[in-house]
């Protein structure tokens, strides 16, 4: 997948280019990815993304956290089949008239011949123009729009706002029917104060970024592959607070069976359960004990599913 920069040329090579702000990459995203896609296959295209850093979008409220953080979503964008990806600070377009963000963005940048967005799909200084003006403004610089419908679960439509509320309050089963795959966990794996190695649970620790929605403070029943198999986790989203007193949110999953190295390694951990919330405990004697009897749990329970994407 290649990163679009604003002064990149696409050597004649067009695009069928996917729009929106795909902050969860979620089943109704993903509906409008696969169909640039399969225009792409169809007409001799390229498939593209055309997205928004969400750290920097500022028109969905003081309380909007996204669902992931950009790097998480460009390693699902990526899985998705996404080409080429033109993902620009949201202050960087935001003030462009409709027919300058397709002269420039659309055309300039992403060389689209066929553009792809949702039935709400909004753009433009002030979100002015909706799919129907996109569809004028797509004909007067040469380009074919295609508006994709909504995708519903039990007649509700999906969208972004369910899935975040689902995460933050464990419900994680929920948010993942609504994801059409496993929440995902992206980052580095960082040194953390190897309290769980002293307890016989060495554990792969990420840092938890406050800037998006946070899922419940608990453990989680989680798999990853590493190193070429899939390996069954059980993960810690919290602050440890019989052991620690720092107050930053960390994942910490422990693999049961794997002894390899992946400090400083990139991971993707996916949660599959809500297990219980976190707590503090009297003693590291009641903390082990709990974590053993945690362990147990997932082990036993079926296997958990392979990441959808």
């Amino acid at each position: 997948m290649i990163e679009l920069s604003p002064g990149f040329k696409m050597n004649g090579r067009g695009t069928a280019a996917a729009l929106g702000i795909f902050d969860g990459v979620h089943r109704g995203h993903r509906a409008v990815i696969d169909k640039a896609a399969e225009e792409a296959k169809k007409n001799g295209l390229a498939p593209a993304v055309c997205t928004f850093k969400t750290g920097t979008i500022n028109t969905k409220g003081s309380g909007y956290r996204p669902i992931y953080s950009d790097e998480t979503k460009l390693v699902l964008l990526e899985r998705e089949g996404a080409e080429y990806v033109f993902i620009p600070d949201f202050a960087d377009v935001r003030d462009m008239s409709p027919e300058e963000f397709a002269e420039k963005i659309l055309c300039g940048v992403l060389g689209a011949r066929i553009v792809v967005c949702g039935r709400d799909f909004r753009f433009g200084k002030n979100a002015a123009c909706s799919a129907d003006g996109l569809k004028e403004i797509c004909a007067h610089f040469g380009m074919r729009l295609c508006v994709v419908d909504d995708v519903t679960e039990n007649g509700i439509r999906i969208c972004s706002a369910d899935i975040r509320k689902y995460i933050s309050e464990g419900d994680i089963r929920s948010a993942n029917l609504l994801l059409g795959h496993n929440y995902a966990i992206t980052g580095r794996v960082i040194h953390g104060n190897r309290f769980g190695r002293q307890m016989n649970f060495p554990t792969a620790n990420q840092r938890m970024s406050e800037e998006n929605v946070m899922p419940r403070f608990g453990v989680y029943a989680s798999y990853a592959e590493l190193d070429g198999k899939v390996y069954r986790g059980i993960t810690n989203i919290g602050v440890k607070p019989t052991v620690d007193s720092s107050n930053i949110p960390l994942a910490e999953t422990h693999f049961p069976g794997f002894s390899g190295d992946i400090y400083g390694r990139e991971i993707v951990v996916r949660l599959c359960d809500f297990i219980r919330p976190e707590k503090r405990f009297n003693n590291t004697d009641e903390l082990k004990a709990q974590i053993n009897s945690d362990v147990k749990r997932v082990m036993s329970a079926p296997e958990a599913p392979l990441p959808l994407i």
